[in-house]
């Protein structure tokens, strides 16, 4: 129901849109494009293997979350992503889908396309989102690149606004480094 909601909102709204242009992308867009392009690779992986049901099902949920969620529903990523989620819907709700592709306005059917492929460089984030802790209690987050290695990260989290406001006029004893994840500060009583 909720998927029939989305495309069928998104089909009343558009009737056409460009092509996606990676290199001039939002933030927000770069989000769902890779959002989108996981969905590809996982399903694909799920149903070419062990065939794993529950977890392409469980990736086409979190598609269609991220859609619902998106920011940019004006943009032609989002265009693609409602797509994607009925191409990717196609082999467990073959009736539906082809519903839901007529819907958005192909005439032919959605069983004779070509099965989406994923773009690699649209799996890679080039930010992340770093926790910052004091004494192993989360104070803050921020946003830092992706491929900072331990010294950079410490750097980013010591000048961060939420080291200032719990770390001012205190004694760091031990900094701990968990690359991709969290910077925690011990500090002195």
């Amino acid at each position: 129901n909720r998927v029939w909601r989305l495309v069928t909102e998104f089909a009343t709204k558009n009737t056409e849109y460009s092509t996606v242009t990676p290199k001039k992308l939002s933030k927000p867009e770069k989000d769902l494009r890779r959002a989108i392009h996981t969905a590809i690779k996982d399903v694909t992986e799920d149903l070419e293997g062990d065939y794993q049901f529950n977890t392409a099902v469980s990736e086409l949920m979190k598609l269609s979350n991220a859609l619902t969620d998106a920011s940019c529903q004006d943009s032609p990523v989002y265009a693609a992503g409602i797509e994607t989620l009925v191409l990717l819907l196609a082999p467990f709700a073959p009736h539906i889908a082809e519903e839901l592709w007529q819907e958005i306005g192909h005439t032919d059917s959605v069983h004779l396309q070509n099965w989406s492929q994923y773009d690699s460089d649209a799996l890679v984030a080039n930010e992340m989102t770093l926790v910052i802790q004091v004494m192993g209690k989360t104070r803050g987050t921020i946003q830092v690149p992706a491929q900072s290695d331990k010294q950079t990260l410490e750097k980013y989290a010591r000048e961060s606004e939420v080291a200032e406001r719990y770390l001012q006029g205190k004694e760091i004893k031990k900094v701990i480094v968990v690359p991709g994840k969290l910077v925690n500060f011990v500090i002195g009583r």
